[in-house]
């Protein structure tokens, strides 16, 4: 009876704790659906595809931020895959008869470092972005950002709130 309990308090903690990290999980990239290339928001500072077409990238932007895409999704996935093992290591640990507080704190430390490093990688794309983009470019994205912003009655931009 007491390995039935066990394994049924693990499944209903990774039914729980799966879905959750699946909503939490972003499309990262752009395209048709947030601006010339492919993906939702993402990689393109989580604009959307009216600031994305607003910018008029030209062919070798769109190129060179395609390129990007793939190799911070490829990083991104790596993240979320280790999160999502982490937060099944941490749930079967707290499920123990005598759960060890140092494993379970050192493991939380964890979860809080990857979502630390999935941060930072997305502020790295926003970088990039401004990085291939000319100043009118750069004036266009940061007006409409910041008109966004003001319209939802939220500070600008995605990292602010």
């Amino acid at each position: 009876m007491y390995h039935f309990g066990k394994r049924l308090l693990i499944a209903v903690l990774v039914v729980v704790i799966m879905p959750l990290s699946a909503a939490q999980a972003k499309p990262f990239g752009f395209g048709p659906a947030s601006g010339p290339g492919g993906g939702a928001k993402g990689s393109a500072g989580m604009l959307g595809p009216a600031v994305m077409a607003d910018l008029n990238l030209t062919t070798e932007q769109i190129d060179l931020l395609k390129k990007n895409k793939i190799e911070k999704r490829k990083v991104m996935v790596k993240l979320q895959s280790d999160l999502r093992l982490l937060r099944i290591d941490l749930a079967e640990a707290a499920s123990q008869d005598k759960p060890d507080m140092r494993k379970i704190e050192a493991m939380s430390r964890e979860v809080g470092d990857i979502h630390g490093q999935m941060t930072a990688e997305r502020i790295k794309s926003i970088v990039y972005l401004r990085s291939i983009l000319t100043d009118e470019q750069k004036k266009v994205m940061d007006a409409r950002r910041v008109g966004f912003g003001m319209m939802n009655g939220k500070k600008a931009g995605r990292f602010c709130r």
